[in-house]
């Protein structure tokens, strides 16, 4: 590369935090790469991905007033960083770590009933999910099958796939691509939702991509989930026992005890936030003796968005785009939806593990940049 690259990256009206950042580029470069900041000389990690032919420069932009710019020019030369990485363990687990720490595990074996992760660790190593494991008799075990951060639904093609009672449906994992870098680490799981019998429905692709956001008070991941009907039309029923992005908190931020519930339009606890439409919506309280949460965000090119949650005091959050007679509390409407045999149904969500509350994590302006990404200028 003979000039080097400048873009220009200008926050617009929001101030910008932790926020991931991508532009499209000319393809001279792959893989690993820096950028200099040309007005204090900082070096941090970029990645450059090509797809189709297309390449993308990848950063992460630690923090930018509204209305400020910053300069970058790229260099060829990578920074020594540990970044994201992941790694298969046991031969049903992947472990996802983040500058060397543990953040969690995407658990697939034969014995699951459906892929999850857990733990889901803040920066300080404390899981801000249940238990999902099965081996830890402290807790208390109600609604067993909310394991920790999943995906399921309970009404397909009058088949089960959201509980772990008799005669209940399965996601059946059987593939998973991983690739990770100094900026973030990607993980696609490959799987078919299928009948008690065994008789696939759904195709699902769920990707996750996972940023390390340097030395923020954060965990900041992205999944892409893809459902396609394989095996004729599937009715998606009317039934609030579903969560296309399920989360059980940990019990001590329950919003029964200690914990709040928060959600995009200002709403507190089950009361407020069960049943309603949200572009986001937030748990947090004690761990460990510190309060931390765990926002979830869903983009709004998302299936039917926004959507609705299933979000209770005793520790339970999840979309569910799909109940809405139920959720509405109005039998005469209906939120069932029939997917044609080889179409798919498409969801986007960023998920925040932060310390504080949701007003103390900017979940607001988290959700905005997510949204809203900062303009990218190439310059000449």
């Amino acid at each position: 590369m003979t000039t080097p690259l400048e873009l220009k990256v200008e926050a617009g009206y929001h101030g910008r935090y932790a926020c991931p950042v991508s532009v499209v580029i000319e393809p001279t470069l792959t893989g690993p790469v820096s950028l200099e900041d040309t007005e204090t000389g900082a070096i941090i990690p970029g990645y450059i991905t090509v797809v189709g032919g297309t390449a993308r420069l990848h950063w992460l932009l630690a923090e930018l007033d509204a209305g400020q710019s910053r300069v970058y020019r790229l260099r060829p030369e990578s920074v020594d960083r540990e970044g994201v990485a992941i790694s298969e363990r046991a031969g049903d687990q992947l472990d996802v770590t983040i500058g060397g720490a543990h953040f969690t595990s995407y658990h697939f074996g034969a014995h699951v009933a459906r892929p999850f992760c857990y733990p889901v660790n803040n920066v300080n190593g404390s899981s801000v999910t249940r238990n999902a494991l099965d081996d830890d008799s402290s807790e208390k075990v109600d609604h067993w099958w909310h394991r920790s951060l999943y995906v399921a639904f309970g009404e397909v093609n009058d088949n089960n796939n959201w509980d772990e009672l008799e005669g209940h449906g399965r996601t059946v994992h059987d593939s998973y691509d991983i690739s990770s870098n100094q900026v973030f680490g990607d993980l696609t799981g490959h799987g078919d939702w299928v009948t008690v019998g065994g008789e696939p429905l759904l195709r699902e692709t769920r990707c996750m991509r996972f940023y390390d956001v340097g030395t923020s008070p954060l965990r900041v991941f992205d999944m892409d989930l893809t459902l396609r009907a394989t095996n004729g039309p599937v009715h998606f029923g009317d039934t609030k026992e579903g969560g296309l992005l399920s989360v059980r908190v940990a019990p001590s931020m329950n919003a029964s005890g200690d914990g709040k519930i928060e959600n995009s339009f200002g709403g507190i606890n089950e009361t407020e936030c069960w049943g309603k439409r949200a572009n986001w919506c937030d748990y947090s309280g004690p761990v460990n003796g510190q309060t931390t949460g765990i926002a979830v965000m869903e983009h709004p090119g998302s299936f039917r968005s926004p959507t609705y949650w299933h979000v209770r005091n005793y520790g339970l959050m999840g979309t569910n785009p799909f109940g809405v007679s139920a959720f509405e509390r109005n039998p005469e409407i209906s939120g069932t939806y029939t997917l044609p045999d080889g179409d798919t149904l498409s969801f986007s969500y960023r998920v925040v593990v932060h310390d504080g509350d949701a007003r103390d994590a900017r979940i607001a302006d988290h959700y905005n940049q997510y949204i809203n990404p900062p303009q990218v200028t190439i310059l000449d």
